[in-house]
């Protein structure tokens, strides 16, 4: 199966929550992120689309901290990394999703 490569752009509000992380997420999620774009998409346990949310996914990032990263893709080659919070409960915060929803939106996406 061919896939196209995948440019992985990080927004502001998704770069400043990295920026917070414990040096092992950093790396955990830079790791990731290399994956999403040589293969363009993400399997578990690196990432998992959003059920009940058309074209949101999430990035699982376990090393040091447990945290996730919303992402969605544009109609070419360009992924964008949305947002990101601390994942404390199993369930996803409807909070959470409500801002990558609209930060997709602002986007055009």
């Amino acid at each position: 199966m061919f896939h196209v490569k995948k440019k992985v752009i990080v927004i502001p509000s998704a770069r400043a929550f990295l920026d917070t992380l414990e040096e092992r997420a950093k790396l955990q999620f830079t790791r990731i992120r290399k994956i999403l774009e040589e293969a363009g998409f993400l399997r578990d346990p690196h990432g998992e689309k959003l059920a009940g949310y058309t074209g949101l996914f999430a990035i699982r990032v376990t090393h040091g901290q447990n945290v996730r990263f919303f992402y969605c893709y544009d109609a070419g080659d360009t992924v964008y990394v949305l947002s990101g919070y601390e994942k404390k409960t199993e369930d996803v915060p409807i909070r959470e999703i409500k801002q990558a929803l609209r930060l997709k939106k602002e986007l055009g996406l």
